[in-house]
């Protein structure tokens, strides 16, 4: 007998299908690609040709199980929790992110929903925990406009150490000329896959770019993000470049970070901003307090989401432009939480990040850190008005702002102490992410040659994350 829950999502896949197939059929694709993005923000693909879009619309494509236990090197885990025997799961097209691919005529892509082999949600999908975290926000009557802005390096041909050849200056007119081609690429890429760009500029760093894309609801600026990072990589590369996304690629230059940007309103009619104050452009709503506590009192936990690789913590120093403790200001670039910008266009800017992160699951922790803060109204600290940076050990103690997490392990035994975050993420990524992070970092203490502490950039951190972040 078919239950009742049966019977609505058989109704859904068969809707979603429908909608699969009108839309693949308006691009003209030849090929369709499936993807979904792993623990370690890697996509992960399949291609079928027209042949079989009916039946991948409905049903999606298949994927061991095991797949899941892969780290970022390509290896299995040691003691893997999902084994040959583990079965599989499917990757179902999400129609709402059917793009047609630029520079690969006849080429369609799709974001995936996971499925296991009855065709149930999969609790492992890191999707499906964002969009749990965003019901979640509007059962507090609070709606989430999110942005990515990251950066990147590019260098000619493969080669990292081309990166010191670069003496382009810091958002030059000459940096953007010599690299207009691939801006010009990647501006008309994204728009035509519909990923709305607020600027892209010549950054500090050697080689270094910045890309800023428009507010989106969570889960469509997740997937506008990894879409346009695919397409930042694939615009390089026609240019003979490469373009890279490794939090810091050499001890000695600039290192890459990424920023989200979340804006907060009231739900009803009209929305009400919680974070710009409507009467005094020059305070914050009282509504602005309890998110901001929240994001602060999970911050160290929500480091392994937001800085998931070792190579991450060697960009967050102490006086280095990138937030190394916990804590918020009003336009100050020195704290992890900054409030840019005056009147309506105040939101929430969080600094600590690079782009080797899943995005959904970065957002999936600022979310439920936020849902804490409103639900168990969180006074916020005091407002850091200096640059924390640069103070020492015991003043940035004294002032009450705690030190980041220092590497990768000390972040992922933060977020295991961290039940807020845990319960976020579900229990099956919390327990399968930690093991994966677990052995990247284990990879790095055995393989890199660095001694522990060390800030210092191994040829075996390059191998791993330039080509592939």
């Amino acid at each position: 007998m078919q239950t009742a829950t049966g019977s609505a999502r058989l109704v859904k896949a068969r809707d979603g299908a429908a909608d699969t197939l009108a839309r693949i059929r308006d691009l003209d694709a030849e090929a369709l690609w499936v993807v979904y993005h792993d623990y370690a923000g890697l996509g992960r693909a399949k291609a079928v040709p027209r042949g079989r879009f009916e039946e991948v619309a409905r049903e999606g494509v298949t994927f061991a199980m095991a797949n899941w236990d892969l780290a970022i090197t390509d290896e299995q885990l040691p003691h893997p929790i999902f084994g040959a025997d583990s079965g599989d799961f499917r990757a179902v097209p999400d129609p709402s992110t059917l793009v047609a691919l630029p520079h690969l005529p006849g080429v369609a892509q799709a974001f995936a929903r996971l499925t296991d082999d009855t065709g149930a949600d999969w609790d492992g999908d890191p999707r499906a925990a964002l969009i749990g975290q965003v019901s979640r926000l509007e059962r507090l009557d609070v709606a989430v406009k999110a942005a990515f802005e990251a950066e990147f390096v590019v260098v000619e041909g493969d080669d990292p150490a081309a990166l010191h050849a670069d003496r382009g200056r810091m958002f030059a007119v000459e940096g953007l000329d010599r690299r207009w081609p691939m801006a010009a690429r990647i501006l008309d890429d994204l728009d035509a896959t519909g990923v709305a760009v607020h600027q892209i500029a010549k950054e500090y760093g050697p080689g270094q770019f910045e890309v800023s894309l428009l507010p989106a609801d969570p889960l469509a600026a997740a997937d506008r993000f990894l879409l346009a990072r695919q397409l930042i990589r694939a615009a390089a590369r026609a240019e003979g470049a490469t373009a890279s996304f490794m939090p810091k690629p050499f001890a000695d230059v600039a290192g890459n970070g990424l920023h989200v940007h979340l804006g907060l309103t009231r739900l009803g009619e009209p929305e009400v901003d919680l974070i710009a104050d409507a009467d005094d452009p020059t305070r914050l709503a009282h509504t602005a307090g309890p998110p901001i506590a929240g994001l602060l009192a999970h911050a160290m936990g929500q480091a392994a989401l937001a800085s998931p690789t070792p190579n991450s913590y060697k960009r967050l120093l102490p006086g280095s432009w990138a937030p190394a403790h916990v804590s918020w200001a009003i336009g100050n670039r020195a704290a992890l939480v900054r409030v840019p910008g005056r009147g309506a266009g105040r939101h929430l800017e969080v600094r600590g990040g690079d782009a080797g992160m899943n995005p959904y699951l970065h957002l999936v922790g600022l979310l439920a850190a936020i849902a804490d803060g409103v639900e168990r109204q969180l006074p916020v600290p005091p407002e850091a008005d200096l640059d924390v940076g640069h103070l020492t050990d015991e003043e940035a103690t004294a002032g009450g702002f705690s030190r980041l997490p220092a590497d990768l392990v000390s972040a992922l035994d933060a977020f295991e102490a961290d039940d807020v975050l845990r319960d976020a993420v579900g229990p099956t990524i919390a327990r399968h992410y930690v093991d994966v992070k677990g052995f990247e970092w284990d990879c790095y203490v055995e393989r890199s040659g660095l001694a522990a502490g060390s800030t210092d950039v191994s040829d075996w951190e390059r191998a791993t994350y330039f080509e592939c972040l």
